[in-house]
């Protein structure tokens, strides 16, 4: 069992505002249509998330949606967060489909609840259900109900891997994203493995990169160093590098940043 989440800076224009492009011209079908060809080529049992990209991050922000309930208005961003990653999420389906591949999504919004911003409750029957029946679960970075005092919050997709790793004791995660890896130190090097003491080393990243309000690159080396404890190899590589996923998924080393396991 692999997880692979498609980053939303990498199969989405991540800079565009949600509300003022269509979603066709902010979803990169040629990158997606590529990337998934390299899951369906490996042969891997995969389950796939995909990040929100423009479809999600700039109305969460102009909405206020991080930290929760403050004003009734908020709720119309819930609603169309909600609904614009689910038209992202139809769209790599529909990409998937036209290669032969068998998904089915599962949106985070009626199949995950959290306490207090954190993942508290996922329908893992529906996903063990159906891979049993040789079908790929699709999930995304979504909107949630929040049991705690928010009412809401953001259900990132970095998290929805971590949980999903460890529910499911992958093998691998892999992070798919519009760069190398993660740069280090002032000289921005990328680092090909990442352990803890290298975390205040990270280097901010560069360019403008859209509005992001799931934590940002220090986030996911946490996340990832977590999940490399728990025994899940992890590595965040670059998707716009043609065969790097599959690579990966087949149990080799590309250029990315990887987080072992103790031991290895």
């Amino acid at each position: 069992m692999q997880v692979v989440k498609l980053g939303g800076s990498v199969i989405t224009n991540k800079g565009a505002a949600g509300s003022r492009r269509g979603a066709g011209a902010r979803f990169l079908p040629g990158v997606a249509r590529r990337l998934l060809r390299e899951v369906r080529d490996s042969r891997e049992e995969v389950i796939l998330v995909t990040g929100a990209g423009s479809f999600g991050h700039v109305l969460a922000d102009r909405f206020g949606l991080k930290d929760g309930f403050r004003e009734d208005r908020q709720w119309d961003g819930y609603c169309l967060v909600s609904r614009d990653v689910r038209r992202l999420n139809l769209m790599v389906l529909d990409e998937a489909l036209r290669l032969g591949m068998r998904p089915v999504s599962i949106p985070p919004s009626v199949a995950v609840l959290q306490a207090e911003g954190r993942i508290h409750y996922i329908d893992e029957g529906s996903f063990r259900r159906y891979l049993a029946n040789r079908l790929m679960p699709v999930t995304f970075g979504d909107v949630a109900l929040d049991l705690g005092r928010r009412r809401f919050s953001i259900c990132s997709g970095d998290a929805l891997v971590a949980h999903l790793s460890r529910l499911f004791n992958a093998e691998r995660a892999v992070f798919v994203s519009d760069v190398d890896g993660i740069l280090v130190g002032e000289r921005r090097s990328l680092a090909r493995e990442l352990s803890p003491p290298d975390l205040e080393r990270i280097a901010p990243p560069g360019g403008a990169g859209g509005k992001d309000v799931t934590g940002g690159i220090r986030a996911k080396a946490r996340l990832s160093l977590g999940l490399a404890a728990s025994g899940t190899e992890t590595v965040i590589l670059n998707g716009r590098r043609r065969g790097r996923l599959a690579d990966a998924l087949r149990g080799g080393s590309p250029v990315g940043t990887w987080f072992r396991r103790p031991g290895r």
